[in-house]
């Protein structure tokens, strides 16, 4: 299975930032940059990012803004504050607020960065992965919760078949449950947690 190809977005309002980003990660990443805010709403909607690196100091919105903006409909994504300022109060509302994952000074050493972007990218994943297995779990319950109803309506019934028929579907969602809990501990265990 080939490896996936970790998308990342950064936004920074001086050109050469971007510039640099794209020439030390274009090789090992999906780049996209961008200068103005709303271009990086309009990409985040037509691509699907792993991780989202925002400059904290930009004119018309702060970087912690930015990630505050698009938390709502880009909730897994990663988000990393990039700031070449020693910004105590921007720091702490970027974790409070807008989220953010990491937060890297500038300029930024390669090395760190990379790491920063793949690990981003990791937890990014595993948020998706929760996501799934979290809505496969609420449609086993609904599963479950419409078959209960309809088997307190067999026992209202009160026919002969019925306590045998309620018996039969006890033991196959038992089945069920029990299979769905080997399915989630295998998952558990693939994602080491």
């Amino acid at each position: 299975m080939a490896e996936e190809i970790i998308r990342v977005l950064y936004l920074d309002d001086e050109e050469a930032n971007l510039f640099s980003f794209k020439a030390a990660f274009r090789r090992e990443f999906e780049v996209h940059t961008c200068l103005e805010p709303h271009q990086a709403v309009r990409l985040l909607d037509e691509h699907d990012f792993h991780v989202v690196l925002s400059d904290q100091r930009m004119p018309r919105i702060s970087g912690v803004e930015f990630f505050e903006l698009i938390m709502p409909d880009h909730p897994d994504v990663s988000r990393v504050l990039v700031t070449g300022y020693a910004d105590t109060d921007a720091v702490v509302d970027a974790i409070n607020k807008g989220q953010v994952y990491r937060f890297v000074s500038k300029p930024w050493n390669e090395e760190e960065l990379r790491n920063v972007i793949r690990s981003g990218f990791y937890l990014n994943r595993s948020r998706v992965q929760n996501a799934e297995q979290g809505t496969e779990v609420l449609a086993l319950l609904d599963k479950i919760a419409g078959q209960v109803g309809g088997l307190g309506g067999a026992l209202e019934a009160g026919t002969p078949e019925a306590a045998s028929e309620v018996q039969q579907a006890l033991i196959a969602m038992k089945d069920e449950v029990l299979q769905e809990r080997q399915r989630y501990a295998q998952w558990m265990s693939r994602t080491g947690q």
